[in-house]
């Protein structure tokens, strides 16, 4: 947990640093839709949803915003953080998750831009059975279309492979974004 919040606080900081730097630093907020499907020793697990599913126990990761902060034309950084509690019948499950993804905008200047960027996360999940941690690591590939001032659509493929005590697994997804740019 602890290296996903130096995460966030260093892209928080780059984001601060460029933005006095920047007279016209933007931000794009937005949800997507999409499918991921986990594998890991041949068997796989397919979520499709709006939001899209995410993370080592994806009906839990489900974040329904994103917010992307442009340090400058050309790179985003868009921290995450995620948290899910379930409970009933007597037992509890808690989901605790922060990441990193840090992109760069091939044509940062053209309404449409080809994309490539890198992800860090953690996630840890504890409950009454038990505990299990994991870090990310991963790279997505994408296209971004901005429809005026104000809209951006993305289209994105990504992989990520888990570590710790989801080793193993392997996160593919496919991804519709839909943002609206401050």
């Amino acid at each position: 947990m602890r290296i996903a919040t130096a995460l966030l606080c260093l892209s928080c900081s780059a984001a601060t640093a460029s933005a006095a730097q920047e007279k016209k630093q933007s931000a794009e907020i937005g949800t997507s839709l999409g499918v991921t499907v986990l594998s890991q020793s041949g068997e796989t697990f397919t979520t499709v949803g709006a939001p899209v599913a995410q993370g080592p126990v994806p009906l839990f990761g489900q974040a329904t915003l994103y917010a992307t902060i442009f340090a400058t034309p050309s790179v985003m950084i868009e921290p995450q953080l995620s948290f899910s509690h379930l409970s009933g019948g007597g037992s509890s499950l808690t989901l605790i998750g922060g990441a990193a993804n840090i992109g760069y905008l091939f044509k940062a200047t053209e309404r449409a831009s080809p994309y490539v960027a890198a992800s860090l996360g953690v996630e840890s999940l504890s409950g009454d059975l038990g505990s299990a941690s994991g870090v990310r690591l991963g790279g997505s590939v994408g296209y971004r279309l901005r429809g005026g001032a104000g809209f951006a659509v993305r289209f994105e493929g990504r992989f990520r492979h888990w570590l710790g005590d989801f080793d193993g697994l392997n996160e593919f997804g496919f991804v519709i974004g839909l943002g609206g740019i401050i």
